[in-house]
């Protein structure tokens, strides 16, 4: 049962009841609203490659150093110095502007273009000291100016250029002189640094993949896209992430659920193992608990889509607030209260999951539902229904207006969840389990307060016919009834339960109601018959009565307290009766007495210790409070010492409490009575006003009439 509750509970958490798959295409339009069923994160694809184009042009060129670039800077700026000296020395006849073509002839057409005519006619007519001087001051200035970094960029090489020019000026007074040596430095100084694209290509790639995807929030109850909205690729992505495009399950996520519900169930297993002995246990009660569980769960994951019909997460969430609530209370009337708690906690975590781990309602769901708890736990009637409907709806419409001003929600939506938590929670709520208890109840051997309520009916078909063929039994089941419910009430147990138990716990004494003493007005039908054969008729009652009950189709928990308000006691009467001609003895002594079960719940100990009480109040000659205390404490006595209440869980304080309950309302039903006189019987013998007719007959007959149920010694029927 529980793998099975596992395979169940993991398939509904896992796979999407109705996914809703998109065929939408970029530049559709949208045939209607798409709302996101649950929060997802998507990555943005426009703004990650926007932030990715800036990390690849923030990234920067990368460049190789230029090997001997310096040299080569200062081997331009000789050659151009040599090659004007050379055209001076040789060629003196002609004049500057022949001389300053040919040096522009000889340096080349790339020297050419930088050096001006200017520079090239003042080195021709400059003397060799002056030449001297202008080499010394360029080529200090052309080599430091390679000790830094020149790129090979026309912005680097150009700063690089103007630097030199500056540099010329400063150390040159004369701006003609000045001018001549950064011009000369200016047409030497050349890129130390040189592009290479590969390199800087592989750390722009670097730049791109080193910044972190952007990613964009999808909130449930988000409109996706709206009615006649055309579909745009971030509409795809979004698509994409709601998982509307392929609805599929991943291995990772249904494992994670799986071992989650694993644990949990092994946890609840475990916890009822040790704490709920009985729940564990009944099969038929661990079933129920199972689908009742399932049953909630699939009523989230339904709620949560609702056939496709579009939610808000505030409606989904008050959907599943209405199944949490549902949950616990059929789980505390039918199953146990305290587990009901624990299951309603639990539930309220998955509420929690299913909103994509929202938790501001399951705080709501949880206590709601424990207000539904307390509320049906001890539910007597329609009016106890409304109430528990009434504070349902009250304290949903507070955590709505708590939770409201926490988040600083607007007022309509307070409203709106205020109908929802204060009309449709609890009247849904209360509906399903008003009708859902009546077809579980049989099928799971449960009992509800509601049916017990039934039952209590005086007009009900099987204590109407007690009243007709056996009304001494029914007169003593009522009394017993009182008793038991009062005894219940003290120490906490099922008053209610108690109550009906005892109406019906002597129904067996139909089948032959005149071998009981309560039923006999002159004849006592055990005259004719041996002590055996009576003990055999008295203790038959209680196989008849589960008989008649199966019949009637009592439920289990009255039939048990019929089966087990006798436990293993001796009818002591007929035992009497069987010694004063036979020897006693162990053997002999268990033909005397009931089969059994001992009583196993406190309620059916309580309708034992009524039922031995009240038979033994009715044998009491003017009933005093001090007699009936004795005669209550006797009784009690005897069955703990004949260790019938061992299987019952009843505390010796309990014990106590019952007994005092039970001499505080035989007294208040056995009043004082006032002997008034009447004329002497014609046999002389005189007779109470108000003695029962059992009395007259233990006198007429000599105390021949065994005393069924009437005192710890009297024979038990």
């Amino acid at each position: 049962m529980a793998a099975a509750t596992i395979v169940l509970l993991s398939v509904l958490l896992s796979i999407h009841m109705l996914p809703n798959r998109v065929t939408l295409k970029v530049g559709d339009v949208s045939p209607e609203n798409i709302i996101a069923q649950r929060t997802a994160r998507y990555i943005d694809a426009e703004e990650t490659e926007l932030r990715r184009a800036q990390a690849a042009a923030s990234a920067g060129r990368v460049y190789d150093p230029v090997p001997n670039a310096a040299d080569q800077a200062v081997k331009v700026l000789k050659t151009i110095l040599t090659t004007a000296i050379g055209v001076r020395d040789t060629a003196g006849r002609l004049s500057v502007e022949q001389k300053t073509a040919r040096v522009r002839e000889r340096i080349g057409p790339l020297l050419g273009t930088l050096v001006s005519d200017r520079t090239i006619e003042y080195l021709l007519t400059t003397d060799s000291a002056g030449l001297r001087e202008i080499e010394e001051n360029a080529l200090r200035i052309v080599s430091s100016a390679m000790t830094n970094e020149i790129r090979e960029d026309p912005a680097d090489l150009r700063k690089a250029r103007r630097s030199v020019m500056e540099q010329a000026r400063t150390l040159v007074p004369d701006p003609a002189g000045a001018a001549v040596i950064g011009e000369l430095a200016r047409c030497a100084i050349r890129p130390n640094q040189v592009y290479n694209e590969q390199r800087t290509l592989a750390r722009q790639e670097r730049a791109r993949k080193a910044v972190h995807p952007s990613y964009g929030l999808i909130v449930r109850g988000e409109t996706v896209i709206a009615r006649g909205e055309r579909v745009l690729p971030e509409h795809i992505t979004k698509f994409e992430a709601l998982g509307l495009r392929r609805p599929k399950l991943e291995v990772q996520s249904v494992a994670g659920v799986t071992l989650l519900v694993m644990t949990v169930v092994l946890l609840v297993a475990a916890y009822l193992q040790r704490f709920h002995p009985q729940v564990y246990a009944g099969t038929k009660a661990l079933l129920l608990l199972s689908i009742l569980v399932l049953a909630s769960t699939l009523g989230l994951r339904v709620g949560g889509s609702l056939l496709g019909i579009p939610l808000s997460p505030a409606q989904v969430g008050y959907l599943g607030t209405l199944w949490v609530v549902t949950a616990a209370m059929f789980i505390a009337v039918l199953v146990n209260r305290e587990v009901a708690m624990l299951i309603a906690a639990l539930l309220s975590i998955v509420l929690s999951m299913m909103l994509g781990n929202e938790l501001r309602y399951a705080p709501g769901a949880l206590l709601t539902a424990l207000v539904a708890i307390y509320c049906v736990v001890d539910i007597k009637g329609r009016g106890d229904l409304i109430r528990t409907a009434g504070s349902i709806a009250g304290v949903g419409v507070a955590l709505v207006w708590i939770t409201g001003a926490i988040a600083s929600d607007p007022v309509s939506d307070l409203l709106a969840g205020s109908f929802w938590t204060g009309v449709v929670v609890p009247l849904v709520a209360t509906a399903l389990f008003f009708f859902g208890t009546v077809p579980l109840e049989r099928p799971f051997e449960r009992t509800t307060h509601l049916s017990l309520l039934e039952l209590a009916d005086t007009n009900s078909p099987l204590l109407r016919r007690m009243v007709i063929e056996a009304p001494g039994t029914y007169t003593h089941s009522m009394a017993v009834g009182h008793l038991a419910e009062n005894a219940a009430a003290a120490i906490g147990a099922d008053s209610l339960l108690a109550r009906v138990a005892s109406y019906y716990h002597d129904i067996g004494k139909l089948r032959r109601p005149h071998f009981f003493v309560e039923n006999q007005h002159v004849e006592n039908a055990h005259d004719n018959i041996n002590p055996t054969l009576s003990t055999l008729v008295i203790t038959s009652h209680i196989k008849d009565g589960i008989e008649i009950a199966k019949e009637y189709r009592l439920p289990k928990v009255v039939t048990d307290v019929i089966a087990q308000h006798h436990g293993t006691s001796l009818v002591q009467y007929f035992y009497s009766q069987f010694t004063d001609e036979f020897d006693p003895s162990t053997a002999v002594e268990q033909q005397f007495r009931y089969g059994g079960p001992k009583p196993q719940t406190k309620e059916a100990a309580i309708v034992m210790l009524a039922d031995s009480a009240e038979a033994a109040s009715r044998c009491l000659d003017k009933p005093t409070p001090a007699k009936i205390e004795m005669l209550v404490n006797r009784v009690v006595a005897d069955r703990l010492r004949d260790g019938q209440l061992d299987e019952s869980e009843l505390t010796f304080k309990e014990v106590s409490k019952i007994a005092a309950s039970f001499a505080r309302a035989l007294v208040g039903a056995m009043h004082a009575r006032i002997e008034y006189p009447e004329p002497a019987p014609a046999n002389g013998k005189k007779v109470e006003a108000d003695a029962d007719t059992d009395s007259q007959l233990a006198t007429t007959k000599g105390g021949s009439t065994p005393r069924e149920e009437r005192g710890s010694a009297g024979a038990q029927g």
